[in-house]
């Protein structure tokens, strides 16, 4: 990244040229090259990237009607991250927005909006571990209104949850009634391709649990709740 600086000839730069492109920041004029697209994506990021395409591909072939819903929708609501930051939206970012959740859930594609719906952020939860298990356990007991998505991070050398790592969706879960809860050590075997009982033996890390909540079918989703777990 390098800093621009004009003169009386060039007074401004804006866009891309070459892979270098010029924007704007706290610190001035800046140009920085574009970042690219790891050539050997990983199995998650390659489902995204494949999912992604299939939905921008999707857009032009929405009627207008519902082409005008999703615009409806972006007007009427803004979009809050996971990271509980709210932002305005297109209705085409929309649209993705809530299609890639349904892909990872295992749904079909929306070509209209469903009925608006807030839901609340998943009550506070503590991470436990022990030789046995990995779970997440509420107190006192949550009755969520719909799903709750699990992500987890890879193991850890730090140890705090201000640390915005790379996170891994692994499951979801659609309790009925209250619960105290929930045992995800299989989840965690799976992803960190670990049998638990000997990792924990060995292991001196951290790892980050995150919950969103939200509409199975409707997919609209909370903001993240975290919790974190020291282990050695």
């Amino acid at each position: 990244m390098a800093r621009v600086t004009y003169g009386d000839t060039i007074t401004e730069f804006a866009g891309s040229i070459g892979g270098v492109t010029f924007l704007r920041n706290a610190s001035g004029t800046i140009a920085k090259l574009r970042s690219k697209p790891p050539v050997n994506p990983s199995p998650d990021q390659s489902t995204y990237q494949t999912n992604l395409a299939k939905l921008v591909a999707y857009w032009p072939t929405l009627s207008q009607e519902n082409k005008d819903s999703w615009d409806a929708l972006a007007a009427a609501h803004k979009h809050t991250t996971p990271w509980g930051v709210e932002k305005t939206l297109s209705g085409y970012q929309w649209f993705l927005s809530v299609n890639l959740y349904r892909f990872l859930l295992g749904y079909a594609i929306r070509p209209a909006p469903a009925a608006w719906h807030v839901y609340a952020p998943p009550d506070s939860f503590t991470l436990v571990a022990t030789p046995t298990y990995l779970r997440v356990e509420w107190d006192p007991s949550y009755d969520p209104e719909d799903c709750l998505l699990l992500y987890l991070t890879l193991p850890l050398r730090q140890s705090s949850l201000k640390l915005r790592r790379s996170l891994f969706y692994v499951g979801f879960y659609r309790p009925v009634g209250a619960i105290d809860n929930y045992d995800i050590t299989s989840w965690f075997e799976t992803l960190a391709n670990v049998t638990w009982p000997a990792f924990y033996a060995s292991a001196n890390c951290s790892i980050i649990c995150r919950i969103t909540h939200g509409g199975f079918t409707q997919t609209y989703y909370s903001s993240f709740v975290s919790a974190i777990v020291k282990i050695g």
